[in-house]
């Protein structure tokens, strides 16, 4: 089976010496027009609800490839639903500016990827079996990658934010000459 997260990465982008806009935390937002700048704000809320929606759908695949019996009637299979359904409503009564139409193109084919996984999750999570977890793989890992895309296309969108994690301020452990419990 195939890693969810299997597409290109989005650019790296350059530091900026002025303060974002309100709402927008990322380093490009200064170079963007007004129209631009609603747009992204307005979309941030359905970003997230569609990035939620393919992290419900992975949670529940987790479930069903281990043998939990009911996967496909999970609630969280409900929540993502209202995420996605949201998502793809607020998406759909946009009408993107210039600079927001390749963004817009990825976070509609997101939502409608995202869709179908919902759908092949309650035909398919019956069983256990290789072809009803590769039937919902299929469309999830084409949204996650739109998803992905989306957040390269314009600043102010994270498909994860490792930087913000509680294990992303660690150290790694010291190694030390003590013996291990092995030994």
């Amino acid at each position: 089976m195939k890693r969810i997260d299997d597409g290109p990465r989005p650019p790296s982008l350059p530091p900026c010496d002025a303060p974002p806009p309100a709402g927008i935390t990322d380093a490009l937002a200064r170079d963007l027009d007004d129209a631009t700048l609603r747009y992204v704000e307005a979309m941030q809320l359905p970003f997230d609800q569609l990035r939620q929606a393919a992290g419900q759908i992975a949670g529940v695949l987790v479930l069903a490839v281990t043998g939990a019996h009911g996967a496909a009637g999970h609630p969280m299979l409900e929540l993502a639903e209202t995420a996605q359904q949201a998502a793809t409503d607020a998406v759909s009564r946009v009408r993107p500016p210039p600079r927001g139409r390749h963004h817009h193109r990825h976070l509609a084919d997101a939502a409608r990827a995202i869709g179908a996984a919902l759908t092949a999750a309650r035909r398919h999570l019956r069983g256990a079996d290789d072809s009803a977890t590769d039937a919902v793989m299929q469309p999830l890992r084409m949204g996650y990658r739109d998803l992905q895309w989306a957040a390269g296309a314009l600043p102010g969108f994270e498909v994860v934010a490792f930087a913000q994690g509680c294990c992303a301020r660690h150290p790694a452990p010291a190694r030390t000459n003590e013996p291990s419990i092995r030994e």
